[in-house]
């Protein structure tokens, strides 16, 4: 089963996700939040589903799929959440819990 079969239900699993980091990070459920987790996801799309597919295809090791996710979380920009004037802590924690829930939704449609 790769990622690219299951990508709706990676996006679907993502965005439920997203709106539980957003009310735990920072009290409410923002849809700038999801504006920049989209945004992120549409960025880097390709490569999660190659490196998704290289993973389900035991190309990649979960440790190997997750180094890579990882490695892009600087381009995790939250343009629209820094325009709300969130702290800059506030932004580190919501990236940071982005970038899990990207790694463990792709395990959970892959089936790992």
């Amino acid at each position: 089963m790769s990622l690219s079969d299951n990508w709706d239900s990676f996006e679907d699993s993502l965005k439920a996700g997203v709106r539980q980091l957003s009310k735990a990070t920072f009290g409410e459920v923002l849809s700038q939040a999801e504006n920049d987790a989209d945004r992120f996801v549409k960025e880097t799309g390709e490569r999660l589903r190659r490196w998704g597919n290289a993973l389900a295809n035991g190309l990649l090791t979960k440790d190997e799929f997750e180094d890579l996710v990882a490695g892009r979380k600087d381009l995790a920009k939250m343009h629209a959440l820094k325009s709300l004037g969130k702290s800059q802590a506030a932004l580190e924690r919501f990236r940071t819990g982005l970038i899990s829930l990207v790694i463990n939704s792709a395990f959970d449609a892959i089936g790992l």
